[in-house]
Formats: C-alpha cells, sequence, structure tokens
C-alpha cells in the first residue's frame, strides 16, 4: 500500500490539473475575458507547482520511509498512510474550495461584464433586425409591383402583335388598303409639317387627261404664287414582306428585286399620267411618295439609280423624311408670302394716309385763311366803328340825351393770328437730302 501512495498522489494531482484546466475553459467561454482567466491560470498552475513539490517531498519522505520500513512495525506504516492520505485530502479540500470561490467571483464579474459589452451589440441587431424586416417588405412590394409591370408590358406587346399581324394580313390581301394606309401616312406628314387640309392643299383633287380619262391624284399642295405640286402615295409592300419572312440569303434577295421591280413599275405608272400636263399651273414634275424609310432603302440598295431614274421621268421620291422637308419648305414659302402681302398692304395704307393726310393740311390752311380774313374783317369794322359811329354816340351824352352813369366803350381789336402750318420738312415727313461725302484735300 506504501508503494502505491506515489500513485495516488500523481493522480490526484493530474485530476486536480484536469479539473482546473476545465474550470479555466469554462470560465473562458462564459466570461470571454482572457485576461482574468490567464492569471486564474497562472494561479491555478502555481498551485499545481506547489503539489507537485509537496508530492516529491512526499515521494521523498516514503523513500526514506521505506529504506527504514525493516526497522518500523506494521501499525506505524499504517499510521503513516492514514495520516498523509488524510493531508492530501485536506489539502485537495482547501485547494477546491479555493478555486470554487475564486472561479465564482470572476464569474458572476464577467457575466455583469459580457452584459455591458453585449448590450448596445443587441441593440444594434435589434435595429438591423427592423431595417431587414422593413427591406424584404419593401423588396416583396417592388417585386409584385414589377410583376404587374411586367404582365402588363406583356399584355400590351401581345397585343402589339396581334394588330401587326392583322394590319400585315390586310395589307398584304388588300391593295385598296394599302393604298388608304399610304394616303394617311401622306395627310399626317403633311399636317405634322404645318399645312392644313382643304386649306394648303386638296386631296383626292380630280382632272381628266386629253383623252377624257379621270385622273386623280392623292394630294395637290397649292405653292405660293398659284402655283402647285402633284403628288401620290404608293405603296410597294407584297415583295418587300415576302423578303422580311424570307429563310434564306438567296430567297430574301430575290423578293427584293420583286420589291424593287413593282417601285419601279409604280415610276413608270406615275409618269405616263402627265400630270403637269393636265393639272393647271402645277410644277414641272410630280413626287411618289413612299410611305417607309425602309421600303425606299432596301430598292435603292439593289438598284443606285433608282432615283436619277425617277428624275429623268419628272418624278421625284419621298418618304416620310425627305416629305417633312419638302412640306416645311413649302409652309415657310406661305409664310413669307403673308409677310409679302402685309408689307404691300401696308404700303398702300401708308399711301392712302399721306393722301388724306394732305387733303386734311390742305383745308386746314384754307380754314387758317378763312380765320385770317375774319380777323382782318373784323379789326376793320372795329376801326370803322371807333373813327365814325363811337363820336356821335358820345355827343349824345354831351347834350345830355343819354344816361349819365352809361358809357359807350370802344371795341378792342383782335391782335393774334391764326397758327401757320408748318412745312412737311419742317415736320420731318419728308427725308432729309443725301449729303455728299466731304471732299479730300488734294
Amino acid at each position: 500500500m506504501i508503494e502505491s501512495l506515489p500513485l495516488l498522489l500523481a493522480l490526484a494531482a493530474i485530476g486536480a490539473a484536469a479539473f482546473f484546466a476545465w474550470r479555466a475553459m469554462q470560465a473562458q467561454a462564459l466570461a470571454g475575458g482572457a485576461e482574468l482567466i490567464k492569471s486564474e491560470r497562472d494561479r491555478a498552475l502555481a498551485d499545481l507547482k506547489v503539489l507537485r513539490e509537496e508530492n516529491t517531498r512526499l515521494t521523498a519522505e516514503l523513500a526514506a520511509t521505506q529504506a527504514q520500513k525493516a526497522e518500523r512495525s506494521e501499525s506505524e506504516e499504517a499510521r503513516f498512510v492514514a495520516i498523509a492520505a488524510k493531508a492530501l485530502e485536506a489539502s485537495q479540500a482547501s485547494f477546491m474550495a479555493l478555486a470554487n470561490e475564486t472561479f465564482e467571483k470572476h464569474k458572476v464579474a464577467a457575466t455583469g461584464g459580457m452584459k455591458e459589452v453585449l448590450t448596445p451589440a443587441q441593440e444594434a441587431l435589434s435595429k438591423l433586425a427592423v431595417s431587414v424586416e422593413a427591406l424584404e417588405k419593401a423588396r416583396l412590394q417592388d417585386k409584385s409591383a414589377i410583376n404587374e409591370q411586367v404582365k402588363q408590358i406583356v399584355d400590351a406587346v401581345g397585343t402589339t402583335n396581334k394588330t401587326t399581324t392583322q394590319l400585315l394580313s390586310a395589307l398584304r390581301a388588300s391593295p385598296k388598303m394599302r393604298g388608304r394606309w399610304g394616303e394617311q401616312t401622306l395627310r399626317n406628314v403633311l399636317e405634322l409639317s404645318g399645312l392644313s387640309a382643304h386649306v394648303d392643299f386638296k386631296e383626292q383633287f380630280s382632272t381628266t387627261d386629253g383623252e377624257g380619262s379621270r385622273l386623280r391624284p392623292d394630294v395637290v399642295i397649292n405653292l405660293p404664287g398659284g402655283r402647285c405640286i402633284v403628288v401620290d402615295s404608293k405603296v410597294a409592300l407584297s415583295g418587300y414582306l415576302d423578303a422580311v419572312e424570307a429563310t434564306d440569303d438567296a430567297t430574301r434577295e430575290l423578293h427584293l428585286k420583286k420589291h424593287l421591280a413593282e417601285l419601279k413599275s409604280h415610276v413608270k405608272n406615275l409618269a405616263s399620267k402627265e400630270y403637269q400636263k393636265h393639272v393647271p399651273d402645277t410644277a414641272e414634275f410630280v413626287v411618289l411618295f413612299v410611305p417607309g424609310e425602309n421600303f425606299l432603302a432596301a430598292a435603292a440598295e439593289r438598284d443606285p439609280n433608282l432615283f436619277d431614274d425617277a428624275f429623268s421621268q419628272k418624278v421625284i421620291l419621298t418618304t416620310p423624311t425627305t416629305m417633312v422637308a419638302l412640306a416645311k419648305s413649302i409652309a415657310y414659302g406661305w409664310r413669307q408670302e403673308d409677310s409679302a402681302k402685309n408689307t404691300q398692304k401696308i404700303a398702300e395704307l401708308g399711301r392712302e394716309m399721306h393722301n388724306r393726310m394732305a387733303i386734311m393740311v390742305d383745308k386746314m390752311t384754307k380754314v387758317g385763311e378763312s380765320i385770317e380774313k375774319s380777323v382782318k374783317s373784323y379789326n376793320e369794322l372795329v376801326g370803322s366803328v371807333e373813327s365814325r359811329v363811337l363820336p356821335q354816340a358820345r355827343k349824345f351824352k354831351e347834350l345830355g340825351a343819354g344816361d349819365a352813369g352809361i358809357d359807350v366803350a370802344a371795341p378792342a381789336q383782335i391782335e393774334s393770328a391764326p397758327r401757320q402750318l408748318p412745312t412737311p420738312e419742317q415736320l420731318e415727313l419728308m427725308p432729309p437730302p443725301p449729303q455728299l461725302p466731304p471732299k479730300r484735300a488734294r
């Protein structure tokens, strides 16, 4: 039994060390204070070192005791083992109580410190959770609104595709429908450019050729000066639509050449009508309106001389863009024509005003002369009265025939004369005479 005492002491020391290490890890996990745990660990290691030294001392004493075991009796050995075990148990109990008390104090302090540290973090996390919840709610609302808008866009695109398909089918199947579409596009372009129907242009103007056949151009645009321009809308669409729906380049090129041939046929047909001969005061050319930039561009790419060939037949090819430029030029010409007419009216009004002012001044002069003659006659009458009538009247008073308090006063003459009208040069109605430049000294 004495031989197993060192082993028991070693196991006790190892258990104490493991217990203190476990308590240190537990305190570190609860408190999170590295410095406090480190100090406690150092203290525990110091106590473990003391126990190891005590164990070494006891082992040495045990070895000395074993050397003297021959001299000792069994009762003394049992007593020694009991005393040693008792001392070891007492030291372990004291150490455990002290360690528990120390760890409890640090646990309470660490728990309070962690609350102080974690409280701001918990508040920040609560605010973050509220913000995240609000963002999630807004995201769901935006997602719902976006889904609704996407649905509306899809419905609108579907409706547009359906309408476009119906329009293409109608344009492809009915030449009359194509003609109406071209005429309406031409009307929209002219009104967009500032021209007014039935004023600046006439639609479906009817006339006849030399053989009595009826001619009806789509639009006749009035020009300043009594002239006009004939515009006819032509829609070459079937070949172009077939080219768009073609699946290979060879077929597409074939349909585009067909589209070019259709457009050339329209040019030739329009030139053969000779509107410039049968429509009064028309220009020397007619305008062929193609209601689409891409229609004319596709044909021009296949034949670069398309415009020159059309112009040689006195036909000008236009699209909505070029037609807007032409119509705006005509509208500007009408504004200039109106300005010229207003200027002419102003000149006529000025001329009439000048004549009326001349007549008025002449009559005013005659009135002034009449007033001057009247003043002169009045003054002569006053002079005659003063020299011939009043002396005789005063003699009545001297002879006692008149009232004593009444005197016959002499009438006053008029000294003021009518104001003469200034000459036109004085009124600055006439322009000043031109001044010759001063001669240079030689």
